[in-house]
């Protein structure tokens, strides 16, 4: 009555005590499956896949998640706020340790660059330990590093803990409150980001009088105090960034079968839903292969080859020789001798014999029999290494075929890569990891998501924009992992982000390179307007004023981008390069400004240029190189930048040294500033040029591999 089922035992992996499964030789037994359990089997499947299993996570879209937004909001209050106004406090260290302008610009710089910096490690940490762990972490490094601070006697000893020690805790408060936002928000994502983000203008103008309050108070070492304990604030701020558990429904199968259905329809039910997919799955590989394998699926009345499709059902659903798994049909055992209960042979017996004899390694795959005394080959570790070196494709490739037989479409059917599944209790906790997702780092609106627009709910965008590095999970489950010291849940989100080979995209490289450039160029004015605003005659007052200006229209700036960009006439790279070029030209013609109602106009012009370049990275990069490359470029991105930060400010010091004038500086950087937006201008085209190159290499590999 009931479809055929298959029973599945583990080919490799047993340890050198373990003599189940072995022959008298001590070598290992051939894996086998057999059609045709028992219905008690499945009754112990039927009652475990009825359990509640987690689906993903379900961002709450409100409640919380306002918390989070303002604890974000503090958050970005208090690490952008010191980091682009600490430039007050240039004058007052290159004064007190007698300096020049070079080496006092490395404080500041080494403090803008490290946050950046190890933004790809702070990612791949709050996958692993929770957004709230990290920042709470991040608040205690900066902290203690601020108070240290204040008691140094060189300028080096700043350089240390206040520009390298700093940053790095400021990197580990930066990342979780930026992200934390985007992972509790899905329609309303746009939203809750840019509120979060505007507390980097907002700290801007509110650090900048402090900063000049403290400073003709008392002393920087006292306003490097009062930052040590602002910054310890974060530590309750990251309280908030509770993690998320998922959601937990029922599988589909419930839904088709009401309480009170008798348990053996269940099963039955069960049994031909997990057909039907193989059946269809089959059919559509058979469309890129030479044989005909719907044929093979079905008989000649038009009903499903049991045979065919339990074989494909055991590549589909490969799992552990020790754990059950909820697929129907498919049973994990213990080593034993079974045989196959079916009359259609898969491989002719001597014709398998004569494969034997043509190569020595072949005899060390396992045989399938069947009651009529037929072998089918069945690839063990050894061979798949050894092939896989080789570049084999087929292990069927040398055999002649039963004409009769189906085509498996998945050559690799028992090994150990597939035979590795993580148990239902460890998928619980890795759903709920927020750097598995590719839209985290996505700060835009969703609907600019072909993703999320052409999926019908938010279950399946979830599962398509979800990838869990189920082997390397497996791998650490079972205690086999390659780095013993780092969860999976680390090294699979750094090996990601640190994937080098996005740079033989050309796009790519464009981007890159565009960034690198307005980071280096980005700080400086922060860094230097204050004192060229000094040797110009305005008042300390004034210059506070200046800096504020820029913090306010950077909040102003990045609504105002947000909702510009969002409109579907809009192209949000022309918004992103006309911005960075009003900010480059507008700085290259400080040096003619000495006016202070001008001075204001260019803070509002550079705090509004600023906001576009920051809000509309991720957006850019998702409209570029995919949702799919996000997590990757994204990483490379603040890599590459952090770096520029780090040398910008230092470089335009020395000029001001050399020159003594903040001129060349200004020209120079401003000029390096608008031309990052101009060499942007092409990349729709650059996108295009490589999407038929890519295109043109697929259709010639098709046309090779058809010929």
């Amino acid at each position: 009555v009931f479809s055929p089922s298959v029973t599945m035992m583990e080919t490799t992996g047993r340890d050198d005590t373990d003599t189940a499964g072995l022959n008298d030789d001590n070598t290992t037994l051939p894996a086998k499956f057999v059609i045709g359990t028992s219905d008690e089997d499945f009754e112990e499947q039927a009652e475990y896949k009825e359990d509640i299993v987690p689906d993903h996570v379900v961002p709450p879209d409100g409640g919380w998640g306002w918390v989070v937004v303002a604890a974000s909001f503090m958050c970005n209050v208090v690490v952008d706020g010191i980091i682009f106004s600490c430039g007050m406090l240039l004058p007052m260290f290159k004064e007190e340790f007698e300096v020049s302008n070079s080496e006092v610009s490395w404080v500041s710089s080494l403090l803008g660059g490290f946050y950046l910096i190890v933004g790809p490690f702070v990612s791949a940490l709050a996958n692993a330990y929770g957004f709230r762990t990290v920042c709470i972490l991040g608040a205690l490094i900066s902290s203690a590093a601020f108070g240290i601070s204040s008691f140094a006697t060189s300028i080096y000893f700043l350089q240390f803990t206040f520009g390298i020690v700093g940053g790095i805790g400021f990197g580990f408060i930066y990342v979780p409150a930026v992200i934390a936002t985007g992972f509790y928000f899905e329609k309303r994502r746009a939203l809750a980001t840019g509120i979060a983000v505007c507390g980097s203008g907002i700290g801007n103008f509110v650090f900048a009088p402090l900063n000049n309050f403290m400073l003709a108070t008392v002393s920087w070492r006292w306003t490097l105090v009062l930052y040590a304990c602002i910054t310890l604030s974060c530590a309750f701020f990251g309280l908030a960034f509770r993690p998320l558990k998922p959601n937990y429904t029922r599988d589909q199968e419930d839904e088709l079968n009401p309480p009170g259905t008798p348990l053996l329809m269940r099963i039955k039910r069960a049994r031909d839903e997990q057909m039907r997919q193989c059946a269809s799955a089959i059919s559509m590989a058979s469309m890129n292969s030479k044989t005909n394998l719907e044929e093979a699926i079905y008989d000649a009345d038009g009903k499903l080859n049991s045979n065919t499709v339990a074989r494909t059902l055991l590549e589909r659903h490969g799992g552990n020789a020790h754990k059950r798994y909820s697929f129907p049909g498919i049973v994990v055992t213990a080593p034993e001798a079974i045989q196959e209960e079916t009359e259609t042979p898969l491989i002719e017996s001597k014709e398998e014999e004569k494969c034997s004899d043509d190569g020595g390694d072949n005899d060390k795959a396992g045989k399938v029999l069947d009651n009529n005394k037929n072998e089918t080959l069945v690839k063990t570790s050894d061979q798949e290494n050894e092939e896989g070196q080789n570049g084999m494709v087929n292990m069927y490739s040398n055999c002649p075929r039963n004409k009769s037989a189906p085509v498996l479409a998945h050559h690799n059917l028992l090994s150990a890569e597939h035979l590795r599944r993580p148990s239902r209790t460890t998928l619980r906790t890795e759903t709920t990891r927020p750097f598995y997702r590719d839209d985290i780092f996505y700060s835009g609106s969703m609907r600019r998501l072909s993703q999320y627009r052409s999926s019908e709910s938010v279950e399946q965008y979830h599962q398509s924009v979800t990838n869990l590095p189920l082997k390397e999970i497996a791998e650490e489950e079972e205690g086999s992992g390659k780095c013993r010291c780092c969860p999976a849940a680390v090294t699979s989100i750094l090996a990601r982000m640190f994937d080098f080979t996005i740079l033989k995209s050309p796009t790519f490289i464009v981007l890159a390179l565009a960034g690198f450039m307005s980071l280096m160029a980005l700080f400086v004015p922060y860094m230097f307007l204050p004192g060229y605003a000094a040797d110009v005659g305005i008042d300390k007052s004034s210059v506070a004023t200046l800096v504020s200006t820029i913090g306010i229209t950077n909040t102003i700036g990045r609504i105002a981008c947000g909702w510009i960009s969002d409109h579907p006439k809009v192209d949000a790279l022309y918004v992103n390069n006309i911005s960075l070029m009003v900010g480059g030209v507008a700085t290259m013609l400080l040096p003619f400004i000495t006016d202070q109602s001008l001075l204001l106009t260019y803070s509002v012009a550079f705090g509004a240029s600023v906001a576009a370049f920051a809000s509309l990275r991720s957006i850019l990069l998702v409209e570029l190189l995919g949702l799919e490359k996000l997590t990757n470029a994204f990483g490379l991105l603040l890599l590459f930048q952090g770096i520029a930060g780090i040398f910008g400010s230092p470089v335009a010091g020395a000029f001001v040294d050399l020159t003594n004038s903040y001129d060349v500086s200004f020209y120079l950087f401003g000029g390096i500033f608008a031309l990052s937006g101009v060499m942007c201008f092409p990349l729709r085209i650059i996108k295009r040029w490589e999407d038929n190159r890519a295109n043109n290499k697929k259709a010639g590999n098709c046309i090779e591999m058809g010929t």
